[in-house]
């Protein structure tokens, strides 16, 4: 009990204390305010530059971003890039390497300063561009390469930006996200902004060669986003394909000759029409092979195209027999079950392979291509026939058949409408260039292998041969010293040389360097390199180790805001006014401590004591004008409409928060002092004699502090 009475007693005694106007109160309330308001400065720092470095770089007048990448300090590589790109590379570093826990931060730390990388990041639009860059230079091996961190590192940017499986931020099919994290506009929080990026199968193909497992997947989704990219029914075509032979469907997206052909066609028919023309047009059509599951794939898509306009929905609890057939009765193979094909699809529009209506299938649909269909997918077991497609209700209503009854669309099979395109045209020319380029290229490997055997210099034996005093040596039929000597081993007075002192070497001349050049980096806010040219002058060694001709940097945000270093600034002003307020606390409770016997004798700790609660609280009265024009830009930037300048300050919450919280804590500090200089100024033995100037000098610190 008494124990607490002791307690309470002391505590009701120290809050008197700090309650009663004094010098110990006064320092110890002023060292709590700004010590504590300079610790949530310094930890508001982190979510302003978080809010400035989310600014994009590119202009943008309507949303206020006047700034633009030609005005940045520092060169952002990714500035006025694609949004694809952009936004892959944010989702990436955000997630795999801002942290040294992330996977990829090594990756990525060592990528950002590989000077060729950049160099071949400046000259890219797209992750696709950068791979294809990548692989370019691997081609050119006469010059520098990149390094392994740069095409890991890129890879997985390209696999952020392209497979839906790792996030559904950028890519579709489908709607896409923006949440956790956000790194899209808020206009474009629903967009695939990585759709609008073309990637061809042979693209992704060499891509999976180039980055290995982390590409695992890509060539499926190439296939999925062509597949998206295609009507109704086509896609209702290769579902149903799909749910007849999945394995044979899984070979098909990622086979490059395939999948290719697919990218290019409209229709299923127009697929068959497609590879028969690359195919009739390559000097060797073995260099395009197309395999049996791919024929298969296509021709039960075909057959689906062909039933589909039945009305599905009529099929619902239909047994086997009661569908289709017509059609049942031209596919006479237990290999295919075009009821289990079209279980999937009772849902789908069944206008949409209207042979009438559907302007691609009319303009696909010649007798050459049907016939060619029919003997190719008779060739994967399917008894298929003009006569068995024409038998369908469904394709007899475009009148294409007529031809079979003497009719004249079918016969005209070279119809200018089923000439190939643009894209199909391209696509055999660059078959056919591939074929002379592996020609061109074995080539060259057998001309250089001979020059290589012919520019090699013959081998000669080594001979040992017994020198002065019996010591063997060896030496070879070309040493200079043999022929000299006729092919035998020299006298010994021709080996005894005078022994000459060699002269100490001059001082090695040092590197010329150049200055740094500004940080580069991909994005604002993100680790880069900055570089400078390191030369010795032709024929001088120069003194080694040779400096380092790039340096890690990190680039500033790319905003109209430039108040970061202020709001540092503004932290330590205030923990530097708590810190020497919390130390004059201590000083004047160790002075209210003493008592006249102590000061009969005057110490050297006693006399360094006086000087410290004598000259430091000055300290603190120029710390509130200092304060005071830190504060004053703080409210300037944050909260007062001054046209352009700042305009990116305007709207941070935080920023807003902390400017207003500045001016109270100001305003405490400020009346607290005048206050202080009115009702309790310091004991005579600490007071300073002034007069003149000097006092007319000190008038505005006196004015706010005791």
């Amino acid at each position: 009990m008494g124990f607490l009475q002791r307690t309470a007693k002391l505590s009701a005694r120290a809050v008197r204390a700090g309650l009663t106007p004094s010098l110990v109160s006064y320092f110890f309330w002023i060292g709590g305010i700004t010590s504590i308001f300079g610790a949530w400065t310094f930890i508001s720092y982190t979510p302003i530059e978080e809010f400035l470095c989310n600014i994009p770089g590119e202009v943008n007048i309507t949303n206020g971003w006047t700034v633009g990448c030609g005005n940045c300090s520092d060169t952002l590589m990714l500035c006025d890039k694609s949004d694809c790109w952009r936004h892959a590379f944010n989702l990436s570093w955000q997630l795999d390497a801002a942290t040294p826990n992330g996977q990829y931060y090594d990756a990525f730390q060592e990528a950002a300063l590989d000077s060729t990388c950049n160099s071949l990041a400046m000259s890219a639009d797209s992750p696709v561009g950068m791979l294809s860059n990548i692989l370019d230079r691997r081609l050119n091996t006469g010059k520098p390469q990149v390094s392994e961190s740069c095409v890991t590192w890129n890879c997985r940017v390209l696999a952020r930006a392209f497979m839906r499986s790792l996030g559904s931020h950028l890519t579709g099919p489908g709607t896409c996200t923006n949440e956790n994290p956000s790194v899209k506009s808020p206009w474009q929080a629903s967009e695939c902004t990585c759709d609008a990026i073309p990637v061809a199968m042979a693209q992704a193909t060499s891509f999976r060669t180039l980055c290995g497992s982390m590409a695992t997947g890509l060539r499926n989704a190439v296939y999925q986003r062509h597949l998206s990219n295609k009507d109704a029914c086509f896609q209702g075509s290769m579902a149903a394909s799909a749910t007849a032979h999945p394995i044979e469907l899984g070979a098909f997206s990622v086979d490059t000759n395939c999948e290719s052909v697919f990218e290019s066609s409209l229709s299923t028919m127009g697929w068959f029409a497609n590879k028969n023309y690359i195919l009739a047009n390559i000097p060797v059509p073995t260099d395009f092979p197309i395999q049996s599951a791919c024929r298969k794939v296509m021709c039960t898509a075909f057959v689906a195209t062909l039933s589909l306009p039945e009305p599905l929905a009529s099929l619902k609890g239909s047994n086997d027999n009661g569908m289709w057939p017509s059609l049942h009765h031209s596919l006479r193979t237990p290999k295919f079950n075009v009821f289990r094909v079209m279980q999937p699809l009772q849902s789908w529009d069944a206008e949409e392979c209207n042979f009438t209506t559907n302007t691609q299938l009319n303009t696909d649909t010649t007798s050459t291509v049907l016939t060619a269909i029919a003997a190719e997918c008779q060739n994967e077991g399917l008894t298929l026939t003009p006569q068995s497609m024409c038998a369908e209700p469904s394709f007899n209503e475009s009148a294409y058949c007529d031809s079979l009854a003497g009719g004249r669309r079918l016969d005209d099979g070279t119809d200018t409408e089923s000439l190939p395109s643009l894209e199909l045209e391209l696509l055999r020319q660059a078959v056919q260039d591939e074929s002379a380029d592996r020609k061109r290229n074995l080539t060259e490997v057998q001309e250089r292998a001979e020059a290589d055997h012919f520019r090699r210099p013959p081998s000669h034996p080594v001979q040992a041969v017994v020198g002065f005093d019996g010591v063997e040596v060896f030496a070879s039929e070309t040493d200079d010293d043999l022929r000299e000597c006729g092919g035998n081993f020299c006298s010994s007075e021709r080996r005894l040389q005078t022994v000459v002192a060699t002269p100490a070497p001059p001082p090695l001349q040092e590197y010329t360097t150049t200055p740094w050049s500004t940080c580069t980096c991909y994005m604002q806010c993100v680790p880069g390199v900055r570089t400078r040219s390191v030369s010795c002058p032709a024929g001088v060694t120069c003194q080694e180790p040779k400096p380092s001709a790039a340096q890690s940097c990190v680039c500033k945000h790319c905003s109209d805001c430039d108040i970061l270093l202020f709001v540092l600034a503004t932290a330590g002003a205030y923990l530097f006014t708590g810190v020497v307020s919390f130390l004059l606390w201590l000083g004047f409770v160790a002075v209210a401590q003493l008592e006249e016997d102590d000061y009969t004798e005057m110490s050297i700790g006693l006399k360094c004591l006086g000087c410290f609660c004598k000259f430091l609280p000055i300290i603190t009265k120029l710390m509130t004008y200092i304060t005071m024009l830190l504060i004053i830009l703080l409210v300037v930037t944050a909260l007062v409409p001054i046209g352009e300048p700042f305009s990116d300050c305007k709207g941070n919450q935080t920023l807003t928060v902390l400017a207003i919280g500045g001016v109270l804590v100001w305003l405490v500090q400020l009346l607290v002092g005048v206050y202080m200089h009115r009702f309790k100024p310091m004991p005579p033995w600490l007071h300073s004699a002034s007069s003149g100037a000097m006092k007319f000098l000190l008038k505005p610190l006196n004015a706010v502090g005791p």
